[in-house]
């Protein structure tokens, strides 16, 4: 395996951290803060891109429905969508359990009818597939959507949440009850969402041929879900 160097360009999120850090933590290729480097990742929040793309790059940016693609040659372009994660301003990532959380705190209502469908997906998938694209021998020119293939309604990932913001709650509090240990399945109403489901052909089929799986996720909703309470309440 040949060692790159990788440059992270734009503004700080935690998303960039966190690629930043598995990369580094891996010793494998290693981050570079000049132009000398020989790969670079770009993330961006704008509708244009204002540089110049001489090696191979990634371009990470938040969907969204409107979203126009830069079509960039050699560049892949990943729109991420429905991240699970907390962020409050919605810009990475949808701020639903943000939202949720701060409502089962304070036992304010939530109507959960105005949230729509989502493809939820961890950041541990989105810095997986970083890692998987990087290890490419070649970058194609790729435009795709990252997420999940599965379609949350609001209500069954609302009720997982709330099963375990109780139990965290109830832990703090020396109060777990039965009701805290059982273990239950995580609903998962059917539903038919073809009109707004991602297309995620491209991306499988770029990452079979470099892992022989395509675009798995692998993280548990209910691990990620954790992680975001871990990280709100004190």
């Amino acid at each position: 395996m040949n060692q790159k160097t990788i440059s992270l360009e734009g503004e700080p999120n935690f998303l960039k951290e966190l690629i930043q850090n598995r990369i580094s933590d891996r010793m494998i290729h290693k981050i570079s803060n000049d132009s000398n480097s020989s790969f670079t990742i770009y993330f961006e929040t704008g509708e244009k891109f204002e540089k110049e793309i001489s090696k191979p790059s990634i371009i990470i940016r938040p969907w969204n429905e409107q979203i126009t693609p830069f079509n960039l040659e050699k560049c892949i372009e990943l729109h991420v969508r429905d991240l699970l994660c907390i962020d409050p301003e919605g810009k990475w990532g949808p701020s639903d359990i943000f939202e949720w959380i701060k409502c089962l705190d304070s036992g304010s209502p939530i109507f959960l009818e105005k949230y729509p469908i989502r493809y939820w997906t961890s950041k541990h998938d989105v810095i997986s597939l970083i890692e998987t694209l990087i290890e490419l021998p070649k970058i194609p020119t790729l435009i795709t959507e990252v997420c999940g293939r599965r379609p949350w309604i609001a209500n069954d990932i609302f009720s997982e949440l709330k099963m375990l913001w109780r139990r965290v709650d109830n832990s703090k509090t020396n109060k777990i009850d039965i009701v805290d240990l059982e273990v239950k399945d995580i609903p998962n109403t059917n539903i038919n969402n073809n009109s707004n489901s991602p297309n995620l052909f491209e991306l499988h089929n770029l990452l079979k041929l470099q892992n022989g799986k395509g675009w798995i996720t692998s993280t548990p909703i209910r691990i990620s879900l954790m992680e975001c309470l871990e990280e709100i309440i004190e």
